[in-house]
């Protein structure tokens, strides 16, 4: 074998593919603009698209022709701020068609149409001390080469200690269950405010538990994509979407509608859904006392037409937050699941340190604190699904891409000297 081909079959290899396409991602900055709805004032959407021509020019790229995989983080600094799906839902369609007036050679900007967005994550922060907005955006074939390397740095750092904790995680649901199971005797055992007090605490550490394996993670994620390419994993990726497609502690909603008059039905399948949902895990997660995420997977039915293909965004401003978000209780940030007035008068010195207004503006308290959704490749004879998780949010490991990220980079500073030069040192000889 060559030492260029030897070269790219081993890690450094591959630590090299992933640092070529890292450098083809777009990232954008934008301060000074508060994030807006629809209602934003057409002086703040020319200089918002006028930022991002600007920046496209300036790192010499133009319009995404094919699939994207989007990533908005949004900041809000104003008093009375919109909701997260409403700001994403302006500026989704703001980086697509180019406004009259705007500096930019093409109609559209970074991209023709958001029917490309394959892969979609929007997170938000009310009440920060300035406004900010930031966009990654980088073709999905790389977003998959990217999810294929993670698994294969998964796989590296997997270790008995992690499988262990894990365990210990899950047992923090059967303590709770078991809390309420015999509350006559816990109470008697406890006392009542001590059981009180204990209860929560479990609660807190067994619904962080439950929902924490609610989501896919990153090896499930690609085996529902064919990843790793020419490896059999003993499923093929149509079993795993099924498996996904039955989990009892994801929502599964059904089917997209496709046809004039299905959004109804579709949007009772979701009402459905939740009070099955709730009947199931209610006595564990009513009420909540994390914050939570959406993670939602969706794969069309093979015969949807294109002209009605679901934005990905679409699916959960419309169909999804109107039904979760109350029926729930969800809330927007952390800080809305803490009792500041029981922390003051327990510990003054940490809740100064929060500051005079430690909750954001009152407005933003229902919501989730992200939602991301990943189309899957619809399939000749299989339905269609949607399947949805509500993923706790508090251990700050970010979405999907962020932890593909985050395991590419610890496998890659782990990697040895040796791998990483062996091929130079052949190179030289």
């Amino acid at each position: 074998m060559s030492d260029f081909k030897s070269f790219i079959a081993s890690d450094a290899g591959a630590s090299a593919r992933y640092q070529s396409r890292r450098g083809r991602r777009i990232h954008i900055s934008i301060d000074d603009i508060e994030p807006q709805s629809k209602k934003m004032s057409p002086a703040d959407r020319a200089a918002f698209q006028t930022a991002v021509a600007e920046h496209l020019t300036s790192v010499k790229r133009s319009t995404f022709r094919g699939d994207v995989a989007l990533k908005l983080d949004l900041a809000t600094a104003g008093k009375s701020p919109p909701h997260a799906h409403t700001i994403a839902k302006n500026f989704l369609d703001l980086l697509g068609d180019r406004m009259t007036g705007v500096d930019w050679p093409k109609k559209s900007l970074l991209y023709a149409d958001d029917s490309q967005i394959q892969a979609l994550s929007v997170s938000c922060r009310h009440g920060e001390d300035e406004p900010n907005i930031r966009i990654e955006a980088r073709p999905f074939a790389a977003m998959l080469d990217d999810l294929e390397l993670a698994g294969v740095a998964l796989q590296a750092a997997e270790s008995m200690e992690s499988h262990y904790e894990r365990e210990r995680e899950d047992e923090w649901v059967d303590t709770f269950r078991d809390l309420v199971r015999d509350e006559i005797g816990q109470r008697k055992a406890l006392g009542d405010k001590m059981y009180e007090a204990y209860r929560e605490m479990v609660r807190w550490s067994a619904q962080r538990a439950l929902l924490g394996r609610s989501g896919v993670n990153i090896p499930v994620l690609g085996w529902m994509y064919g990843l790793p390419r020419g490896l059999p994993t003993g499923f093929d990726k149509t079993m795993w979407a099924r498996l996904v497609g039955d989990s009892k502690l994801r929502l599964q909603v059904g089917e997209l509608p496709i046809a004039t008059g299905g959004s109804s039905a579709f949007r009772q399948n979701v009402s459905d859904e939740i009070a099955a949902f709730k009947k199931r895990w209610d006595w564990i997660i009513s009420p909540l006392v994390v914050a939570v995420a959406l993670e939602v997977v969706v794969r069309p039915n093979p015969k949807t037409p294109p002209a009605v293909l679901h934005d990905l965004d679409n699916i959960v401003r419309d169909y999804l937050i109107p039904g979760i978000v109350p029926a729930f209780g969800t809330v927007s940030d952390q800080r809305w699941t803490i009792d500041f007035a029981e922390l003051r008068a327990r510990d003054p010195k940490l809740a100064d340190s929060w500051g005079p207004t430690p909750t954001p503006p009152a407005g933003t308290r229902n919501g989730v604190t992200r939602y991301e959704v990943w189309r899957l490749p619809a399939v000749v004879g299989e339905p269609g699904f949607v399947s949805v998780a509500l993923v706790a949010d508090i251990d700050a490991k970010g979405d999907l891409m962020q932890q593909m990220d985050d395991h590419i980079t610890e496998w890659r500073d782990n990697l040895s000297d040796d791998s990483r030069d062996s091929w130079r040192r052949r190179r030289r000889r």
